[in-house]
């Protein structure tokens, strides 16, 4: 006997909604990277300089070892929020140690 499903699925794949970049962080539209080709290093780092990141009205000049340590920073953030978060961490416990 063959299924015979009695209603059709509707989905919102392709739906126009309007894009609202505050649902994602006061500072999530503001967050860009331009690229500043033949940039040489300042002080005493070996690496080139590969851009500047921007977030808000404040830019940074990162040499390609520097975005590698912003990204796993980052990836650690994100990992110790989730694992937080997965032990029944709230804001509540921000100001206390953590106790074993």
């Amino acid at each position: 006997m063959a299924y015979n499903r009695k209603q059709k699925h509707k989905s919102d794949y392709g739906q126009k909604r309007k894009f609202n970049p505050q649902r994602y962080g006061k500072v999530w539209g503001s967050i860009t990277f331009e690229h500043d080709w033949d940039k040489e290093p300042q002080g005493e780092s070996n690496g080139p300089v590969i851009g500047k990141l921007w977030i808000g009205n404040t830019s940074h000049q990162l040499t390609f070892s520097e975005t590698n340590k912003l990204i796993e920073t980052l990836k650690d953030a994100q990992h110790s929020y989730n694992v937080g978060v997965r032990m029944g961490r709230t804001n509540n416990h921000a100001s206390q140690p953590f106790v074993r």
